[in-house]
Parts: C-alpha cells; sequence; structure tokens
C-alpha cells in the first residue's frame, strides 16, 4: 500500500466485547478480530491487515483540542488471485506544512491493472500539490480543486499507464476547528453528530457515480452512454433506464461507456487518472465541503468504497461509537465489513478506514486574529514531530505561514474566484455536446476552402484547463486541417479520423510571459498556434538560454509544435514561452491514441475464424487479414448455399440468421428427400475443408430463413497467403525443428553438467565476469561459477593467454578450462520500481518462460529472485553484442547475410510461438564464441494478442505503423530486419544521421526517404526494399511465420543453406571468424544493486 506497513504485535481486544478468537496456533502472537468464519486462517488475516500500530493523539495547541487516531486497511481476497496487491493508499500527515493547528488525512482506492500505482502516485501528490498551492493558506477550497486537477494531470504524464486506471481520492483537511473535505470518487467521509441521546451519520462527501442524476446528465453531455452490463449487452433494453437508487444496486450498476465502443465501463463519473475515461466527462474535479467541527461532533471517519459496499453510513457511525479506541472501531468495522463481502460474494474488496476522534471541542476555542496576506497576525507552531512508525511521509517544505506572505488576494476575491470557476464549470459542462458528424463536414468544408462558421456559440470563457468542446467550428476546423496536413501523425489518417481528432483540441488561451512548456520536463500535449507570438529557448548545460526561433500565426501556414508528445512524453527539448497574449489549440496524447488506436481487439469474426482446425496454422494477424477479406453475401429462406456433391471453392462464416445442413444418402435418387443433420447460427462456420482442397461437398447447406455470411474462396485466400497446405506443412517442419533443438540441448546442457533440474546453485555463488549489455534497469552479464575461478581464463588479442586468480580485469573466458561460465538477464528490483516498470519485466517473464528454447533464442536455464534482482540465467554463453564486432569496419555481404539468416531462424522461432519481438538492433542481438547469433533482449516481446500499440523499441529500427501509432503486428519486426541487414552492411541506419533527434527521425521513417550505398548489390537493395515497405501486409515475410519461407527464397539468401543453418551445422563465415578471434573482450563490471525494502508481490510469479 505504499505508506504504511504491518502490524506485527497482536491486536487486543476490550473487554466486554463479543468477538471470535481465531488464532488456528499461528506462533508469532494471538490475533483477536470481531469476525466469524471466512476462508482465510488468523495468519493470512494478520497478513493482510495494515494498521496504525494503535491509536495515534495530536493536540491542536491554538484549538485546545486533542485528535486521536487509527488507520486499518486490509487487502482483498480473490480467490483466482491470492497474491493481488492492496489497491487502496492512504495518507496521514500530522503537523501539516510544519503547521501545529493543520492535520490531513486521506484515503485513496486505486483500480485497474494499475491501481496500486495511481492510488500511491495521487497519495504522495495531492498532499504536496495542495500544500505548495497559493490558495492554500486562505481558500483550500479553490486549493483543493487545483491540486486534485494537478495531480491528475500529472499521472497522465508519468510512467504510470493511466489509460484504463486510475484512484478515487477522499481527503480531510483539519484546520483548527474547521474540517474541509474533498472528494473524487465513490470513497466517503461521514461526520458523526449528537442529537440528543443519539448519534446520527451526515455523510460530509456524495458519491460520484452514474446513481447520481446530475453526475449522470454531466457525462453524458460529455458524449458518455450510460448503460449497466445487461444493456451493453442487449438482455435489458438501454434506452430504458433500469437502475433504481445506489441503495437498490442489483451488482449489475450503471457505467460509463465510449460513444460505439465497449470501454472504459466505469461506475464512477470522476477519478484522478483515467485517462481514456477523461474524454467522455470522467474528471479530477472534486467536490469540497466545509464543515466547523462542535462538541457536537464525536468523530470523523473516511474510508474506501470497500467498507460501504454492504454498510450504511449510519451502520457504520452506529459501531464506531460503541467504542472509546479508533483503532477497535476500525478493527470492528474491517472485520465486519470483510464478513458481509464473503456473505454476499466469493471475494471481498480492499477495505481501508480511518476513524478521526475529537476529545476537547467541548471547551471553547481560544480567539485568534485572522490570517492576512502579510502573516504577521499568527506565529505558527513550526516544530518538527518525527513521523509515525512505518509511514515514511517526506516533510513538506512550504508552510501555511509562507503562502499567506505571498498571498496577493484577499480572501473575499477568492471566494468570488471560486463562485466564477464553479459557474464557469456548469456552463461548460451545460455547452458539451457530442457532434463528430458536423465536425466530419467542416472538415470537407475546410478542404475547399469554405470558411463559414457553423453557427455555434463559441468557447471563448475556455480557460485551457482540459476541458474543451466536443464539436469545432468550420473556422477552427480549416485552422487545424491546415496545420497538421503536412504533419507525419496526421497525414496517413482519414477524413473521419481526422475528423473525431479535432474534437478532441483544446482552446488554450495564454498571456504575455507564459511558459507553454519547458525543457527537459515530460511533454504531452501537440499544439497548434491561431494567435500570437512563441518564442523557443534552448539552453545547454549553466549556459543562458538561447533563443533558436519564434512561432507566429502570421505566417501562411498555421504553426505547431510538440508532435513527438503525442507519441510519449519524453521530457521537451526546448522551452517555448508567449511574447504575446495569444490563442492555440492543443491535443493530449491519450485523447490522440484514442483515436489511431482504435479497433485494435480481435473482431467476432476473428474469434470464430481461431476455432476453426485447418486454421490453426494461422497466426492471429493472418486470421486479421482474412477476415478483412472475407466479402458479405445473403442469402433469403429456402436458397441454397452449397449442394452436396458439388466442388467446393468457398468456406463461409455466418454473420446472422441460421442454416440447414442436410444430406441424400443417394444422389441419384431423384425421388429421396434430403434428411436435416445440423443446424448452424450466427457465430459459427462451414466448408472450411474448401481452403485445402477441391473435394465434393459432403452437405447441402440451406438457408432457413435470411442469413448473412461472410464467404472467401480458395482462390482470393491463396492469392494473399499462398497454399493453405503449404502453411501447415510449414507450422510442422518448425515443430519438427523445435524437436530437434530441444533434443540437441538438452544433451548439452546434461553433457555439461548444467541439466535444468540439476542446476543447483544460488545467484550468490555467481561472480561477474563481464557487461554484454545494460539498460536503464537491467544487464546482460556473464557470469562464473565460484568453484571454477582459478582456472577462468581470459584471452588477449592475438590468443595471448592470461590465467585469472581473482583481479578485476577486462577480458572474455576462455571457458574450455571450466564450462561453469553462464550469461545471466539481472533486472535491479529498485529500479524496477522507480520507473514502474513492474509490468514490463513481468510480461517479459512470461514470454521468456513459455519459449522452447532453440539455438537463435536461448532457454532460461534457472531464474533467481531476491530484494534486490530478478535474474534469469541462459543457456548459453556469449561474447557481445554485434555492434561490438562492427568497428572499425561495417561487416562484408556473406557475413551481414549470415548474420540476417539466423535472425531470420530466431524471429521464426518467436513468431510460431505467438511473440512479437519489437527489439531488434545491433545492441541487442548477442554473438558466442562460436560465432551463433541469438536474440536474448525480451524488454518489448509481447504476446500476439491483436494490434499492439505501444511505441517501444531502438526508434531507428521502428516501422511507420508504430511510430504513427495505428497498431502494429509481428510484421514490424520484418521492417526491424531491413535496417538491421542496412545497419550490417553501412555501419549506420537508413533513416538517422549523425546528431538526429527522435522527430526528425520519424519523419524520415514516416516518408521512407530511403537511399543506398554504391557498394550494396542488388540483390541486397531488393531485399530491404521489399523489407522496408510501408504497408505492413506488403512486406516480405510481414503476413505471419509462414510467409517467412518466401523471405527465406529471396535471391540474396541464395548461398545459405538454410538446414545447416537450423541444425547448427554451417560455419560462420571468415568475416566473422577474424572479428571474434581478434575481439578483445568485454569490460569488467559489477553486479551489486541496491536491495529494495517495499512489497514484491508483483514478482510472485517471475
Amino acid at each position: 500500500m505504499g505508506c504504511v506497513n504491518s502490524k506485527e504485535e497482536a491486536l487486543a481486544v476490550p473487554p466486554g466485547k463479543e468477538f471470535t478468537d481465531i488464532t488456528n496456533n499461528y506462533d508469532a502472537g494471538v490475533l483477536s478480530v470481531y469476525l466469524t468464519g471466512g476462508p482465510l486462517t488468523a495468519k493470512d488475516y494478520k497478513e493482510r491487515l495494515v494498521s496504525s500500530e494503535g491509536t495515534q493523539t495530536v493536540f491542536m495547541p491554538q484549538s485546545s483540542y486533542t485528535i486521536r487516531y487509527a488507520f486499518v486497511s486490509q487487502r482483498g481476497y480473490y480467490p483466482d488471485a491470492p497474491n493481488k496487491a492492496n489497491q487502496d493508499s492512504l495518507c496521514v500527515h500530522t503537523y501539516f506544512g510544519a503547521d501545529a493547528e493543520q492535520c490531513l488525512f486521506g484515503v485513496f482506492d486505486g483500480h485497474g491493472e494499475y491501481g496500486t500505482q495511481c492510488s500511491q502516485f495521487a497519495k504522495d501528490k495531492v498532499p504536496e500539490n495542495l500544500l505548495n498551492n497559493t490558495h492554500f493558506a486562505v481558500s483550500p477550497e479553490i486549493a483543493y480543486h487545483q491540486a486534485m486537477v494537478l495531480s491528475n494531470n500529472q499521472l497522465h504524464r508519468s510512467e504510470v499507464d493511466d489509460t484504463m486506471s486510475g484512484t478515487t481520492a477522499i481527503t480531510v483537511l483539519i484546520r483548527g476547528r474547521t474540517a474541509y473535505v474533498a472528494n473524487v470518487g465513490d470513497s466517503r467521509a461521514v461526520l458523526a453528530e449528537r442529537h440528543g441521546d443519539k448519534v446520527v451519520a451526515q455523510d460530509l462527501s456524495y458519491d460520484q457515480t452514474p446513481f447520481r442524476r446530475d453526475e449522470c446528465e454531466r457525462v453524458k453531455r460529455c458524449g458518455a452512454r450510460v448503460l449497466t452490463l445487461d444493456q451493453l449487452e442487449g438482455i435489458k433494453d438501454p434506452n430504458v433506464e433500469s437502475w433504481g437508487t445506489e441503495e437498490e444496486d442489483d451488482g449489475d450498476p450503471p457505467r460509463l461507456w465510449a460513444p460505439n465502443a465497449t470501454y472504459p465501463g466505469t461506475a464512477f463519473t470522476r477519478s484522478i487518472g483515467d485517462s481514456a475515461a477523461e474524454r467522455i466527462g470522467v474528471f479530477a474535479e472534486p467536490e469540497v465541503v466545509t464543515k466547523q467541527l462542535s462538541a457536537a461532533h464525536p468523530f470523523v471517519i473516511i474510508a474506501s468504497d470497500g467498507v460501504f459496499e454492504f454498510l450504511s453510513s449510519q451502520s457504520v457511525v452506529d459501531m464506531v461509537t460503541k467504542f472509546e479506541d479508533p483503532q477497535e472501531a476500525c478493527l470492528s468495522v474491517v472485520a465486519e465489513s470483510y464478513r458481509l463481502w464473503l456473505q454476499h460474494e466469493t471475494r471481498t474488496d480492499d477495505i481501508t478506514m480511518i476513524v478521526i476522534q475529537f476529545q476537547g471541542l467541548e471547551d471553547e476555542a481560544p480567539q485568534m486574529a485572522l490570517p492576512t496576506p502579510s502573516g504577521a497576525a499568527l506565529d505558527f507552531s513550526t516544530r518538527a514531530v518525527p513521523s509515525m512508525a512505518g509511514m515514511a511521509l517526506r516533510r513538506l517544505p512550504t508552510t501555511r505561514l509562507a503562502a499567506i506572505e505571498g498571498a496577493a488576494v484577499s480572501v473575499e476575491e477568492l471566494q468570488a474566484e471560486l463562485r466564477l470557476l464553479q459557474q464557469k464549470k456548469a456552463a461548460q459542462a451545460a455547452a458539451q455536446t457530442a457532434h463528430a458528424a458536423a465536425a466530419a463536414a467542416a472538415l470537407a468544408t475546410a478542404g475547399s476552402g469554405a470558411g463559414a462558421a457553423e453557427g455555434r456559440p463559441s468557447v471563448d470563457e475556455d480557460t485551457g484547463d482540459g476541458q474543451g468542446p466536443s464539436w469545432r467550428t468550420a473556422e477552427e476546423v480549416k485552422l487545424l486541417a491546415q496545420a497538421t496536413s503536412s504533419n507525419f501523425l496526421f497525414s496517413g489518417m482519414q477524413a473521419e479520423e481526422r475528423a473525431d481528432v479535432f474534437t478532441l483540441f483544446e482552446r488554450y488561451p495564454v498571456k504575455a510571459g507564459d511558459v507553454v512548456v519547458r525543457q527537459s520536463e515530460p511533454g504531452d500535449y501537440f499544439y497548434v498556434v491561431e494567435s500570437g507570438q512563441y518564442d523557443v529557448f534552448v539552453q545547454a548545460g549553466m549556459d543562458p538560454p538561447l533563443l533558436v526561433h519564434t512561432y507566429s500565426s502570421a505566417s501562411g501556414q498555421p504553426a505547431s509544435f510538440g508532435e513527438l508528445a503525442l507519441l510519449y512524453n519524453k521530457p521537451r527539448a526546448a522551452t517555448v514561452m508567449a511574447r504575446t497574449d495569444g490563442l492555440l489549440y492543443r491535443l493530449h496524447r491519450s485523447a490522440f491514441r484514442s483515436v489511431v488506436a482504435a479497433g485494435g481487439q480481435p473482431s467476432a469474426t476473428v474469434r470464430t475464424l481461431r476455432g476453426v482446425e485447418v486454421l490453426q496454422c494461422l497466426s492471429l494477424t493472418q486470421l486479421q487479414r482474412l477476415a478483412d477479406m472475407m466479402e458479405e453475401v445473403a442469402f433469403e429462406d429456402g436458397e441454397y448455399v452449397i449442394r452436396q456433391g458439388e466442388e467446393g471453392r468457398d468456406f463461409f462464416v455466418i454473420s446472422s440468421g441460421e442454416v440447414s445442413c442436410t444430406v441424400k444418402k443417394n444422389l441419384a435418387n431423384a425421388e429421396e428427400q434430403p434428411k436435416e443433420v445440423l443446424r448452424l447460427y450466427a457465430g459459427q462456420y462451414f466448408g472450411e475443408r474448401a481452403l485445402l482442397t477441391a473435394a465434393k461437398r459432403a452437405a447441402n447447406v440451406v438457408a432457413s430463413g435470411r442469413v448473412v455470411l461472410l464467404s472467401i474462396s480458395r482462390g482470393a485466400f491463396e492469392g494473399v497467403f499462398g497454399p493453405l497446405q503449404d502453411i501447415i506443412d510449414s507450422e510442422a517442419a518448425w515443430k519438427e525443428a523445435v524437436a530437434m533443438q530441444r533434443e540437441v540441448l538438452s544433451r548439452k546442457t546434461m553433457a555439461s553438467g548444467l541439466q535444468v533440474a540439476q542446476a543447483q546453485f544460488s545467484l550468490e555463488e555467481l561472480v561477474a565476469r563481464g557487461l554484454l549489455s545494460s539498460t536503464e534497469y537491467s544487464a546482460l552479464m556473464l557470469m562464473e561459477h565460484k568453484a571454477s575461478e582459478e582456472v577462468y581464463t581470459v584471452r588477449g588479442r592475438g590468443g595471448e593467454d592470461r590465467t585469472r586468480g581473482g583481479e578485476e580485469t577486462g577480458g572474455r573466458g576462455e571457458h574450455k578450462a571450466s564450462e561453469e561460465v553462464y550469461t545471466v538477464r539481472v533486472t535491479s528490483v529498485a529500479d524496477v520500481v522507480a520507473l514502474a516498470k513492474q509490468a514490463v519485466v513481468m510480461r517479459s517473464r512470461d514470454v521468456t518462460r513459455s519459449l522452447e528454447p532453440s539455438f537463435f533464442v536461448p532457454g532460461v536455464l534457472k531464474s533467481f529472485k531476491d530484494n534486490r534482482v530478478l535474474a534469469e540465467v541462459l543457456m548459453t554463453v556469449g561474447l557481445c553484442t554485434l555492434d561490438c564486432l562492427m568497428t572499425p569496419l561495417p561487416f562484408d555481404e556473406p557475413s551481414a547475410m549470415y548474420i540476417a539468416a539466423s535472425v531470420v531462424l530466431g524471429l521464426e522461432h518467436l513468431h510460431w510461438s505467438g511473440v512479437i519481438y519489437r527489439g531488434l538492433s545491433v545492441h541487442s542481438v548477442i554473438v558466442t564464441e562460436g560465432g551463433q547469433v541469438q536474440l536474448v533482449d525480451f524488454r518489448f516481446a509481447r504476446r500476439n494478442e491483436g494490434r499492439a500499440f505501444t511505441l517501444c523499441g531502438n526508434p531507428e529500427y521502428l516501422p511507420p505503423e508504430v511510430v504513427e501509432g495505428r497498431g502494429h503486428t509481428e510484421s514490424a519486426d520484418l521492417w526491424a530486419l531491413g535496417v538491421l541487414i542496412y545497419c550490417l552492411m553501412s555501419g549506420e541506419t537508413p533513416f538517422a544521421s549523425p546528431g538526429d533527434d527522435e522527430l526528425r527521425i520519424y519523419r524520415r521513417i514516416v516518408s521512407r526517404h530511403l537511399a543506398f550505398p554504391a557498394h550494396f548489390s542488388p540483390a541486397a537493395r531488393d531485399l530491404m526494399e521489399r523489407l522496408l515497405q510501408p504497408d505492413p501486409t506488403a512486406r516480405l515475410g510481414g503476413q505471419g511465420p509462414a510467409s517467412l519461407r518466401h523471405l527465406k527464397r529471396h535471391p540474396w539468401f541464395a548461398a545459405m543453406n538454410w538446414d545447416a543453418l537450423l541444425e547448427h551445422r554451417y560455419l560462420p563465415p571468415p568475416g566473422i571468424r577474424e572479428r571474434i578471434y581478434n575481439f578483445e573482450g568485454v569490460s569488467y563490471a559489477q553486479c551489486d544493486p541496491r536491495a529494495y525494502e517495499g512489497d514484491m508481490g508483483w514478482a510472485n510469479n517471475f
């Protein structure tokens, strides 16, 4: 959970309270909880609990009362994911901002794949941004609003993927005797209030869900569809609002869906993160409630929705009232919530709760002067108080006194600003009406030079706070079309796509002196200039900024800048500052990618094709293309689709309707009536054998009512993919090759004593001997077993041997005297967590675990895991990466051909295994002492589960479809192969020159500026031309793994004996053998990453 640690001592139970003691012989202590039953043992339950280590106390000296607080957080129980991380986070800041009169409490409930990271990010950033806000001293309401929105924007720009993940945020700021409650989402704050003998629950926050009429209408105005799952799936009428109140929720709440899409499906209307949902109105603006505390208020509760799923606010207040100790109250409520979850469900949500108890509010508060901008009226205590054990909260630097001293406006002005802000937001929400069709029409008008406005009101009041209109006037569309017409990211779009993108641009007014983008800060907006002048400054080191360019609206072509931010959040290369007042339009990366990435998931037709037995040999990419090729044809009731006995030519998938399959025993008997043997419905198929052979049909297929079919002929199939039987044979040959390599590698490992089952050693027994390659969080190391240190030898230039004892010298191993030298992929746990790469690392591990070993893709012999490193010992001993052998001259063609052929076999192995590599470059391919070429860098690899949209890999090797973000398949690896061959023969890549930035490289890639050196042979040029095809479907070898047979038959590979290379019988060319012999060795490197003390549950399956 990030900011708190688990309680280790037993949790005491007060005398006279009823509870069930479930010790289960747990030696570490007796855990007593108010709980009966459940699937967890006492030890399991205790391990899932995090607490405040008892009730904590803080005294408010100026206000003369005491706060007693405690918290408990319980990790949810999921039977199918028992190690799922707790996605709740919380913060407790006493003496907030070094002010003895301020405390901040918060609960953040994460959701989605990266919900844990989102909640932890918000838990850190919201307090920091709140305290640093200039309005915080005298108007916490405005400060809260800006802090939440800023935290949301920072999360978008961070390394955390918040496309479909985010967090709620419920915080209570106690300043003196005033409580400020800010809510984003559906966590809750509840105040207990005494009314005579009763203690009544008063909600200080209101769940922001579609159950609320105002929230439901607001998100609809932003383009959201509000439907339950039953409505989405057609079980219930989508036009009838079938849900009641939140208390009447039947387990199928109303959710938010994008127009014509089945995402994001959020059951809340506000959150921090969730960038995909932001375009349909899910934003991070809080609702802020202010409450004066008095003697009538014994306590306040803040909790995640795991508490309130089955308990009302009043029920929770009633339970807490029974306890004098906040810690005991938390334990009781959390245990009861847990029990109710398991009573109604088979799992439990994460459950987090903070109880804040007030003592001494009965006394009259001391009289204090109101704060003034000068700050002279109050002398705030700034004594440092140690952080609570386990909290490890960073002290924030800005104090309230400093904020007051820096304030330049009065309280009245700030309150007026807040009212204006709220009015503007309400007006803006009312103005947001989705109208993509109008934008498309305006785009066509813009193309013909028409400039008449559409008769819609302007949005001049928009202040650029991220809520742009969902429509554009004709003049605006014309401006955006002109500004993006020559931009490589927009030039390949269809008119409908550009229209969709233009609706997502936001108006962004600026004043003279405003910094639009700042050098070195992450960028996530692309800008188009409508008016004003904008100076571009570049600063090198400590030198003063240098003015290098000025963007202006005065030129004929509208200016634009920052397009690299649409690809990823790379730090800005320059600062752009407004010289004059002006107006910009800006487009966020997540909004842009939501359009270009549409349709990335396999269609229903593809899912049907995956179940066809004879098509099992086709990759998902091939199936997607096959689905695209199929033509729609309709038959009326009684019409024959195919007839028994006729030659088979076409394969059919039923799109809608149904068909009857009938058979006659004797076709020559005209009197015999066909007998129905089968009925097929939508989503099923027939006639698949026609793709293999022209054999006669075994049955009739007759339309039963109107039926719509998708069909493809054998000729059309073979025109694109070649004969299906050849593909089946290719897959069978690959499987035979895998079996052969498995057998050979098994014999080798057994002979060398490295059989997987017998590889009995630990990571501590390995000593680093050399560094093959490194990344920001991992390294490929040569490591040796300690037992063989004394016989490890290295060879320098010319073969001179030197015995290594234990000295730290460079060089490479001879390895003949000792076989126990390994290539180890070492990943730093601390660096992975710092860079939020946990999902990337585990995805890579899932890929390497699934692969059969190969000569060209070495398998994993053994894996290790501790709090410092994640390590994989590979079944190979590397010498160096390819780039180390390319100096001083590039390779000759025979050597380049040998390397490229080895890479082809490696890619073939991966593609048949259903993996896209995406990591090809001369820096990531290793060579062994025997001259074997192998693929070992799986940072970017992923299962082929449809088009991928992540921009990853070496920029110089990326194909156009990756740069443009339009989705890519395994064909991207073939483009990278073309770049690799070019680099092997020339020493440089085809689309980059020394000093180029990535933007220039990407522009060249998309425009395909390709020139060949004079020494390239015609065959080599032709091969690279065919590999570097902008159209991925036209790329040689890019139509699935079976199509690599066409690549192998290219004339450039005429001298290659593919069988000998596959069977490890091919001698590397002299050019490679000579470079290996003269290679001086990799540099010595140590392997000692720092320890990581946090939660490593994400690496459980490493």
